[in-house]
């Protein structure tokens, strides 16, 4: 489906905390997300308006990329009076738990998407657990199409 804005390489004119993860989908050499509710900023190149704007259904494509790793992230538990009882470490999911993986973040809230040396990384959270999905790519292509207005 053709989208009526595009931009490319600027996930840093993109707020996506509060976002919600709806679909990711691994296929033909690039990984495409669907995500709800990001926010754009007034210094992203397509935002014609001079405030922050937001998009459903933006539709973020990684080309040339693949999912390197769903990382199931580490967490502690502590007793009422504060004192550790027990840590859980990051655990990478193995080849048979990730197609399961990717339809449970369906739905989840994305806390924070960044990228460093050539690798992106999407947190999201769950009720009790968070997850990290890395993705090995080029570049990312990010579309939508409209803008809506920030509900105070």
């Amino acid at each position: 489906m053709e989208r009526r804005f595009q931009t490319k390489d600027e996930l840093e004119h993109f707020d996506f905390e509060d976002a919600v993860l709806e679909e990711v989908e691994c296929a033909c050499g690039r990984v495409k997300v669907m995500i709800d509710n990001v926010k754009i900023l007034p210094d992203n190149s397509m935002n014609r308006d001079i405030r922050t704007m937001r998009a459903n259904q933006m539709e973020i494509t990684f080309v040339e990329g693949s999912l390197a790793q769903l990382v199931e992230e580490g967490y502690k538990v502590y007793d009422a009076d504060g004192n550790l009882r027990q840590t859980y470490e990051d655990r990478a999911m193995s080849e048979q738990e990730i197609q399961e993986g990717l339809r449970e973040l369906s739905g989840l809230t994305v806390y924070e998407i960044n990228k460093a040396d050539g690798m992106y990384s999407i947190v999201v959270e769950g009720e009790d657990h968070s997850f990290r999905l890395e993705i090995a790519a080029d570049h990312e292509i990010a579309r939508w199409d409209k803008f809506l207005t920030v509900e105070s």
